[in-house]
């Protein structure tokens, strides 16, 4: 498994939950219950596949490159297997909610650069749709089910009686993209 990978999206969902937390949209719903697997991975996919157009249409989906379409939409396989397998270090996901391993630090490992990255394209995401962060976890399923990349291999998966099918990391950036 790589560490750095899991780190990066450890580093995500750090400033994923700052974000939420800056939104205080519903002060019932805690980042505890908020971010849950599902929403955790679907965010993570909508914030790997945003171009930045002042970066060469720059994406993480060199990072995060392991996609399945599933059910409930796109799976970056690596990270479930990291969260299934307990295999993070700062957090850990439940099917229902997050709970905090050890207060996030400094990331020792990352490089400046991949922090930058992933915090632009958090930024990206968040200008694309501000209430994003906001939503639940159906209602990004739903988000994600519009891609092509998506809807192309579930359709693939269908056709051969399966329940999943590998999407290719080309199909997802020639999708069309949607935030809502």
């Amino acid at each position: 498994m790589d560490r750095n990978k899991i780190l990066q999206f450890e580093y995500a969902i750090h400033k994923l939950i700052e974000w939420y937390n800056q939104a205080v949209v519903n002060p019932e719903q805690t980042i505890y219950n908020h971010f849950t697997r599902l929403t955790s991975l679907k965010l993570v996919f909508l914030m790997s596949a945003i171009k930045d157009p002042n970066n060469n249409n720059r994406d993480l989906l060199d990072i995060f490159n392991n996609y399945c379409a599933m059910q409930y939409g796109p799976v970056e396989v690596d990270i479930y297997s990291a969260i299934v397998y307990k295999q993070t270090q700062y957090f850990n996901f439940g099917n229902y909610e997050l709970s905090i391993i050890k207060e996030a630090d400094s990331f020792e490992g990352l490089t400046i650069q991949e922090k930058q990255q992933i915090e632009r394209s958090i930024a990206l995401l968040q200008s694309c749709n501000p209430q994003l962060i906001s939503l639940r976890a159906s209602q990004l399923v739903n988000i994600t089910h519009k891609w092509d990349a998506w809807l192309s291999a579930m359709g693939t998966a269908e056709w051969y009686g399966k329940g999943s099918e590998k999407m290719t990391i080309e199909s997802i950036p020639n999708s069309r993209p949607f935030y809502e």
